[in-house]
């Protein structure tokens, strides 16, 4: 089977048949972006030991290679539209691969309401397989929250709980007992994108960013790039049952909960006037929100608490590539 006869079987289904695709027979897709919106557009790249494990399954790097990019859609607050698929394999792949892992892209076309728009089969000799994603989603104009948008006063909300991502990860690297670990496991290889919550974030957002590079991380890239403070109280967190017996068990260190990446809940920067609303209708979403902290002015920088004492040694970690 050649590269041609791949698409052809495999990625040109994944197009859902959108015409401006011409079925992945051209050069280049043509892309229709509705009267009154703008085009996001977010890109992340996953490389087999680095970003999903040795011999995962190829549904599981499908659903995460595209769940990560709407993640960042979400934290946007953009409904999704279209992606570009590009892979470099070690080796030619089998065809139960193939099916394997674009039945499970489809799924998730079908879930989400998005499509495949193109992209780019190759081989990379002597490497490792990786999987980049391109997803270009659409938010009215002027409506896209970015992380520049926190002001001193804004309340931090997190959309959920954290931690059961690395947890799932310690368990497949550790050889921990998986039956204890099933829902952690699934949290670390299937993120969950808040996508439902676009309306909302239009509404009683400023700010926003997802937890891919860990809570604090995060916390503190909204704040630098708003060029303001901000106040974390590590106390108000609240955590899985899972993660709570891996906390007792030494299974996993409050550090690693809190700063490790692979968690896609969402921190919020709401204002107070908005904050009762938007909680109300977190829970309404079937979400767990918690209030972890404060945006403050610059002058008074970042702070973290834990237990009642500080924590600032926690500000410089989270996930980095180098």
């Amino acid at each position: 089977m050649n590269e041609f006869d791949m698409i052809e079987r495999y990625f040109a289904p994944l197009t859902m048949g959108n015409e401006g695709t011409a079925g992945l027979k051209d050069d280049a897709a043509v892309v229709e972006v509705p009267e009154g919106q703008e085009l996001v557009i977010t890109s992340d790249t996953l490389n087999e030991g680095v970003h999903f494990l040795d011999g995962e399954a190829p549904e599981h790097i499908a659903r995460k290679a595209l769940r990560v990019n709407l993640s960042d859609l979400a934290a946007m607050g953009a409904a999704p539209l279209c992606y570009q698929l590009n892979i470099a394999f070690p080796e030619r792949p089998s065809e139960a691969w193939l099916a394997a892992f674009s039945n499970a892209l489809k799924e998730d076309n079908e879930k989400y309401n998005i499509y495949c728009s193109g992209g780019d089969t190759t081989s990379i000799k002597g490497g490792r397989l990786s999987v980049s994603v391109t997803a270009m989603g659409t938010v009215p104009k002027g409506k896209a929250i970015r992380r520049t948008g926190a002001q001193a006063g804004d309340v931090i909300v997190l959309t959920g709980a954290v931690g059961d991502a690395v947890l799932g990860l310690n368990v497949l690297q550790r050889g921990l007992d998986r039956s204890q670990y099933q829902g952690a496991i699934e949290s670390y290889r299937i993120p969950q994108p808040r996508l439902e919550l676009t309306e909302l974030m239009h509404e009683c957002v400023n700010a926003a960013a997802d937890i891919s590079d860990g809570l604090i991380a995060d916390c503190v890239h909204i704040a630098k790039a708003s060029g303001i403070g901000a106040a974390i109280n590590l106390d108000h967190l609240e955590f899985s049952d899972e993660v709570n017996t891996a906390l007792n068990s030494n299974h996993i260190t409050d550090d690693e909960v809190c700063s490790a990446g692979d968690d896609y809940e969402l921190i919020l920067a709401v204002s107070p006037t908005r904050l009762t609303r938007a909680l109300a209708e977190l829970s309404k979403l079937k979400l767990k929100p918690l209030v972890i902290g404060e945006f403050k002015d610059s002058a008074l920088g970042i702070t973290i608490k834990k237990d009642g004492q500080s924590a600032d040694h926690m500000i410089q970690r989270g996930w980095r590539h180098f």
